[in-house]
């Protein structure tokens, strides 16, 4: 925590017991050393509030310097030391060594100091410095008492000599140029007969992709389906690269989200029904025996990566089809390139004609539905391809060798694995199907009750693993892939030491004893955050505790929870205000919250409510490790960040039984094809359960309060893992935070 002193005009850290250097850049660099240790919005908004304040530099705190005889009081949670000041006229020299003032007795003054038997030449006294880093430190004399420390460094460093050095350079550059080529060779497909490697069967006999991919560098596979920048898309084709590319996107983007609406439960323009889904999902019937319709609901986060490889598919169609150059270098005379291969249809041609000539319409409004209804033409003309003996003439296939290799991140230069490659092939299938369902309503909107028709006749002739086209290829390969994913014995498995008390994983030792030193850890930090920041250190309050708290856990109520049981009502009698009474009866708080605003009256100060928010933040994240791994068999994700901490339309999954706090979620990922509910239960170990209630009681009243103030009217979010402004955690943050 730190304090501001409008009197000197500096800001105190209070765990360091020095100040801040003055400048935001000395203030970040503060804040990220130890014990801070502060990081992304957290540090950000802290910095920039330290560097709201009106401050003195470093030479005007010099320049203003109490005198000895000023009787300054001490500065508050500054650090103070036992030492001397000099008692002769006009000298302020103060220090805190008994040697160094006798010294300067006789150099400065040229007095003995045995003379200070006689008659006192220096006093002792407490004394206090702004900063205590080496060369910042500068004493004054305050008048009261109070205990502190100092800190000191030492640094030292060896230099090379010269030959020494042009030795160095020249072996590193060495060793780079290896590093460089070894590189630069794993970035190509290599020809399998190059490869004294065991053959794979369902990437050399099953799909084919390494001949299809021989000799392409894996910077130009990777670029030959990339989206443009995020910016480009969201601010539209202005300034973009290729705004023509851009524009296509953001109408492709259009046109699969108009999709998904035909089949949403919640939407006024639903088609879907369940004997359209069965015909959309034949092929799967046909296949497994089983009935199951076509699975319409995406959860948004599957929708967004769904929705992006199909457009990835026209970036490719683009880039690589249209594209006269075919984007890929020939590194041999010989060399086939996927566009000497691919042989697009006329329907493909016709419709790509169309959009570029929707892409030249001056009416926007013409343009946008002329844009959209080629690209319907397209992914159809894509899908309803016949390839006969040639798959990768179809550009889908080629598209699909693209994606079977690795070219971001770890293992870039090698092929997906199975199952993680047949997740591509799933998020094809399902948007294929998706895009026959629409162009169906489409095709046939003056007359709804031929729309099975339609789709039984296409789906049976193009969308059937019988079927010579781009998807009964991709459904073979997906039921291959099935069979070999189970077979697989899995890679990078964590595997037990023979101690039988340490798990080896990726080159990475843990032992078991060091599970709870995490726990314990985690624990610890959430406990600082949660009673040192966002409860104030506040020692007066009522504490939480479950074994002493009843819930009802049938309350259906809105907005019920644990906090309505009229058995609590002793326990929680002002929480819901104390945080706020804090503020409001202690100055130093009200220094921090309070500010003027511009017509001279005061207001909740933005920055200090932006950090007591980050600080929430990171108690959450702390609380989020906590819920997964000390309970048991952990949740998974979509299920923890979906927990609720009160009723809404759907009842609360935070919950007081058995004097514990249990989490009950009744969601898991087969529900949707079992049709079956199966309770998750968690009870979390009692400290971890108490900081939830205390947080709950206590601080979600007091961001409640801090919301309405940035968003009149506003609610708290019912999701524990929120944002202030309700946004719920997205899928892959549990990751980030373990």
């Amino acid at each position: 925590m730190f304090s501001y002193d409008p009197i000197h005009r500096v800001v105190v850290c209070h765990l360091c017991r020095s100040c801040v250097v003055p400048g935001l850049r000395s203030q970040e660099r503060h804040l990220r050393a130890k014990p801070h240790r502060l990081t992304g919005d957290t540090l950000k908004t802290t910095a920039q509030l330290l560097n709201s304040y009106d401050l003195r530099t470093v030479e005007e705190l010099r320049e203003h310097k109490p005198g000895a005889r000023a009787e300054c009081r001490p500065i508050e949670h500054l650090a103070s030391y036992d030492g001397f000041y000099c008692q002769q006229p006009e000298c302020d020299f103060s220090t805190r060594h008994r040697l160094r003032i006798r010294e300067h007795m006789s150099a400065v003054h040229e007095i003995k100091a045995k003379e200070h038997e006689k008659s006192p030449l220096w006093k002792e006294c407490k004394l206090q410095t702004y900063f205590t880093a080496k060369g910042c430190i500068d004493y004054f004399v305050v008048v009261d008492e109070e205990n502190g420390g100092v800190r000191g460094t030492a640094r030292g460093s060896m230099s090379l000599t010269e030959p020494e050095k042009e030795l160095f350079e020249k072996l590193e550059r060495d060793y780079k140029d290896v590093k460089c080529d070894l590189e630069e060779q794993a970035t190509v497909v290599q020809d399998i007969g190059d490869s004294r490697s065991e053959r794979v069967p369902w990437l050399h006999d099953v799909t084919g992709f390494p001949y299809h991919n021989t000799m392409l560098k894996d910077e130009e596979i990777w670029s030959s389906y990339k989206l443009p920048p995020k910016k480009e898309l969201d601010a539209g084709s202005e300034n973009a690269a290729d705004p023509d590319l851009v524009r296509i996107l953001v109408a492709a983007e259009a046109v699969l989200r108009d999709a998904y609406r035909l089949c949403s439960d919640t939407s006024p323009d639903r088609k879907m029904t369940q004997q359209r889904a069965n015909i959309l999902n034949e092929f799967y019937a046909g296949a497994s025996g089983k009935a199951d319709g076509f699975r319409y609901f995406k959860n948004a986060s599957t929708l967004v990566t769904y929705f992006t490889t199909m457009k990835q598919l026209l970036v490719y169609y683009y880039r690589v089809v249209y594209n006269e150059d075919g984007h890929f270098t020939r590194a041999k005379p010989d060399q086939v390139l996927p566009k000497d291969v691919i042989q697009p249809t006329a329907p493909q041609i016709q419709a790509m004609d169309e959009i570029m000539e929707a892409l030249a319409l001056e009416d926007e409004e013409e343009a946008e539905l002329a844009l959209k209804h080629a690209i319907r033409r397209l992914y159809l003309a894509l899908i309803c391809h016949i390839v006969g003996s040639v798959p990768f003439k179809s550009p889908v296939l080629s598209f699909c060798a693209m994606l079977s290799r690795k070219v971001r991140g770890k293992g870039r230069g090698l092929w997906e694995e199975p199952g993680n490659f047949n997740s591509h092939l799933s998020a094809l299938t399902w948007t294929a199907q998706l895009v026959l369902f629409d162009y169906a309503c489409f095709q046939e909107q003056d007359d709804e009750d031929q729309i099975p028709v339609f789709l039984a006749k296409v789906c049976k002739k193009f969308f059937q693993q019988l079927a010579e086209t781009p998807f009964g290829h991709i459904l073979q390969w997906r039921l291959y892939l099935f069979k070999v994913g189970k077979a697989a014995i899995a890679k990078h498995q964590a595997r037990w030491l023979l101690d039988g008390q340490t798990v080896e994983y990726r080159g990475v030792e843990l032992q078991m004893s060091q599970i709870s030193d995490l726990v314990v850890s985690e624990y610890q930090q959430a406990h600082a955050l949660l009673y040192d920041e966002l409860m104030f250190q506040a020692k007066d309050l009522t504490p939480m505790e479950s074994w002493r708290l009843k819930d009802d856990l049938d309350l259906e109520d809105f907005g019920g929870s644990w906090l309505s049981h009229p058995g609590n009502s002793e326990f929680l009698e002002g929480a819901e205000l104390a945080l706020f009474r804090r503020i409001q009866g202690n100055a130093e708080l009200r220094a921090m919250f309070l500010t003027k605003a511009k017509d001279g009256s005061m207001v909740l100060c933005p920055k200090a409510m932006e950090i007591y928010e980050a600080h929430a933040q990171e108690f959450l994240k702390r609380a989020l490790v906590l819920c997964h791994i000390p309970p048991g068999p952990p949740l998974r994700e979509p299920e923890l960040l979906s927990v609720m901490w009160r009723n809404n339309a759907r009842q609360r999954h935070l919950l007081i039984w058995e004097k514990l706090v249990m989490i009950y979620t009744q969601y898991h990922k087969g529900q949707q094809q079992s049709g079956a509910y199966k309770d998750n239960i968690r009870f979390l170990p009692k400290a971890i359960g108490d900081l939830l209630l205390s947080y709950v009681a206590y601080v979600l009243p007091l961001r409640q309060l801090f919301l309405r103030q940035q968003t009149p009217g506003a609610l708290i979010s019912p999701y524990l893992w929120a944002k202030l402004g309700g946004t719920v955690w997205a899928d892959g943050t549990l990751s980030a935070c373990l």
